[in-house]
């Protein structure tokens, strides 16, 4: 191996939903650390996109449609060749957040297309294209903004939430980017933007202190490219290093990846390449650092025991574990680490775990476990769960499981118990 095995389980944690020692070892086998990476970036053999026509079918109940795109979508994560767009698909729609609470799912799925798309793209475009997606102009009711009643809540979150940060705007500026953004909505069928130029406030706003006949893209290529470029830069970058590596990094981090971000004209690319490639992403700080999302956990779970979503039924289990797709809690959308650590949540991950041990048993998970040592069954299990340094706590408790279990002439228990105790180990809930 080129590069340490345990690098590599660490960038497949980080920058997939994880893999078994197979896949750990085949991107071990990468020339060094760089090549490693760029072989995560390369989303050349992204699979093609086979949206499911009941999405869109009205005559298709609304709960059995999320379903349908929840059931999909976990189905992608679980088996996309390139990962790594995905996981900029689960970030952006934390990011720039839309929920089912006010968009169908329909337009829902279709805004993550564009986050699939433009997710490892340039950045700019990205944050144009989503101010006027259908599913965002309806969720931030930007679509009922016209001048002389505007409404303030998509020029308010645009800069709080999704591109600069708290404190750093006036509530002025509240004022100027509503009006702005006045008259930009959607047509006559509510399912495609269009600007109504009767309804758009022409007069002089002060925005960032530069007073001038401001309309929304105007006012964001600003943000992104103009007055506010490194409050913005500063402000994606730190957010995706708590993504991709350890949350509150220091200042002079962040101010270095900001400014590789603005020097490459914004591509995210280039700012996910620099996350990656930075030292401190393979320091101790980085390493098992996060505990995984529900949906990080789940998907890859289902990796692990290789079952098809519509047996793992995503929708039973993850809105309970506190993560449920395409429903975040509200705009701010859902938090880190200790978010995930409850006695409820751990509780409803322990259900999901009991729910597939009989089937993944079934299809022979372990094969030959019968005659395997209990050292080489917990390390079996170990290499399909992509537990490459598991810890020592961890390996002697479940080896001293299965020898319980024989000894108590429990040997049929062994194998679907096993798959619950991997699933719910800590080596397991961490990336």
């Amino acid at each position: 191996m080129a590069i340490p095995r345990r690098d590599a389980a660490h960038l497949l944690r980080r920058a997939g939903f994880g893999g078994s020692l197979a896949e750990i070892d085949a991107l071990a086998a990468s020339t060094n650390w760089a090549a490693a990476v760029e072989r995560m970036l390369d989303t050349s053999a992204v699979p093609a996109v086979v949206r499911p026509p009941a999405i869109d079918d009205p005559t298709v109940n609304g709960y059995e449609r999320w379903v349908i795109a929840t059931q999909w979508w976990i189905e992608r994560m679980a088996t996309t060749t390139a990962p790594l767009a995905e996981r900029m698909v689960l970030f952006f729609h934390n990011h720039f957040v839309s929920g089912t609470d006010k968009v169908d799912i329909a337009k829902l799925v279709t805004q993550h297309q564009l986050f699939r798309t433009g997710g490892l793209g340039n950045y700019h475009d990205l944050v144009q294209r989503m101010a006027v997606d259908p599913a965002m102009l309806q969720y931030l009711d930007n679509a009922a903004n016209v001048a002389g009643a505007e409404n303030e809540n998509f020029a308010r979150e645009v800069m709080e939430l999704f591109t600069m940060g708290n404190f750093t705007f006036a509530e002025t500026d509240v004022i100027s980017m509503a009006r702005a953004w006045t008259g930009h909505g959607l047509d006559y069928t509510k399912q495609r933007y269009e600007f109504h130029p009767a309804k758009h406030d022409t007069g002089t706003k002060v925005l960032f202190g530069l007073s001038r006949n401001w309309d929304g893209p105007a006012a964001l290529t600003e943000i992104i490219t103009g007055s506010k470029k490194q409050v913005a830069a500063e402000f994606l970058a730190a957010k995706l290093w708590s993504y991709f590596a350890y949350p509150k990094p220091a200042a002079a981090l962040v101010t270095q990846l900001a400014n590789t971000f603005i020097a490459s004209g914004h591509d995210l690319k280039a700012l996910v390449r620099a996350i990656l490639m930075h030292p401190q992403f393979l320091a101790p700080a980085a390493r098992n650092a996060l505990v995984r999302s529900p949906i990080e956990w789940f998907v890859a779970g289902q990796k692990a025991i290789r079952l098809p979503a519509t047996l793992t039924h995503p929708e039973w289990f993850l809105s309970n574990m506190g993560q449920e797709p395409f429903q975040p809690p509200n705009v701010s959308g859902w938090k880190q680490n200790a978010s995930w650590i409850s006695t409820s949540a751990y509780w409803s991950r322990g259900a999901w775990a009991g729910h597939v041990r009989w089937e993944a048993s079934r299809l022979g998970l372990f094969a030959g476990f019968e005659t395997m040592t209990p050292a080489a069954l917990v390390q079996a299990g170990f290499d399909r769960f992509g537990i490459v340094e598991p810890d020592p706590q961890t390996r002697r408790e479940l080896e001293a499981y299965v020898v319980g279990e024989r000894a108590a002439r429990r040997g049929w228990a062994v194998h679907p118990n096993l798959i619950t105790l991997l699933l719910l180990s800590p080596d397991f809930q961490v990336a």
